[in-house]
């Protein structure tokens, strides 16, 4: 705050006539210990105002300097956007392309059975780019409605009652992609010990010879990438 000393009468006060030492000690002792103007005795007053707000600068080499730092900030932060870690591998990532096999487990209204799972390992984050479901032999047709998968985050231990699924990924009822040909999608986020998993349940098809594959494939990168990116950048945009 700036201080601005006015040298005027102390008891010019708008509307009131001027304030006599007799008129003050008057106000004193009828009010006494609280006075009605606290400024009776004071001059010159002392007045409280804000700073200035400083303008736009008359310099062009200032304005033109002002104008290249915004466009290079918003430059800066549209290239950390999109440089994100899990967007763009980074350069000391580790890949994972797993799949595995079961033989197709029996029929069952409400129980869904593990067909693969991966870990995410500590100290790590990772993504999912990949992803493959298929169920090899018997009579099983997409979208039939004979045997439901899902992609589940962190199931609990024993069988899986699908109340773990990842959104998108809750109730899927065709191939999303071969083994020997992953389908691409645009990434799943996990993160430290997260256990992703495909899951696989029986609605209605026979079990001799039928066997249910799956695969997820993507890549790990120290957690610290995903430290560091959030602590550079303070915006909401995420």
């Amino acid at each position: 705050m700036a201080y601005q000393k006015i040298f005027a009468d102390p008891s010019d006060a708008a509307g009131e006539p001027p304030v006599t030492d007799a008129a003050a000690s008057s106000i004193r002792e009828s009010t006494w210990p609280y006075s009605r103007r606290a400024d009776v005795n004071v001059s010159p007053r002392i007045l409280l105002r804000p700073p200035a707000a400083a303008g736009p600068s008359d310099d062009p080499l200032i304005s033109s300097i002002q104008s290249l730092q915004d466009v290079m900030q918003q430059v800066q932060r549209a290239t950390r956007l999109i440089s994100a870690p899990w967007l763009i591998e980074p350069p000391d990532s580790e890949s994972f392309h797993n799949a595995a096999g079961i033989n197709l487990p029996a029929v069952s209204a409400t129980n869904f059975t593990t067909v693969l799972s991966i870990t995410c390992p500590v100290g790590r984050n990772g993504v999912i780019k990949r992803i493959a479901n298929v169920i090899v032999g018997g009579a099983w047709a997409d979208f039939s409605g004979t045997a439901i998968w899902q992609i589940c985050r962190n199931p609990g231990a024993g069988v899986n009652t699908g109340g773990f699924a990842e959104r998108n990924y809750q109730n899927i009822q065709a191939s999303l992609g071969l083994v020997n040909a992953p389908t691409q999608i645009s990434g799943i986020r996990i993160f430290e010990n997260d256990v992703i998993s495909w899951v696989v349940r029986n609605v209605s098809l026979p079990t001799s010879g039928v066997e249910a594959g799956a695969l997820l494939g993507g890549y790990f990168y120290p957690k610290t990438w995903d430290d560091q990116f959030e602590r550079q950048d303070h915006s909401n945009a995420w």
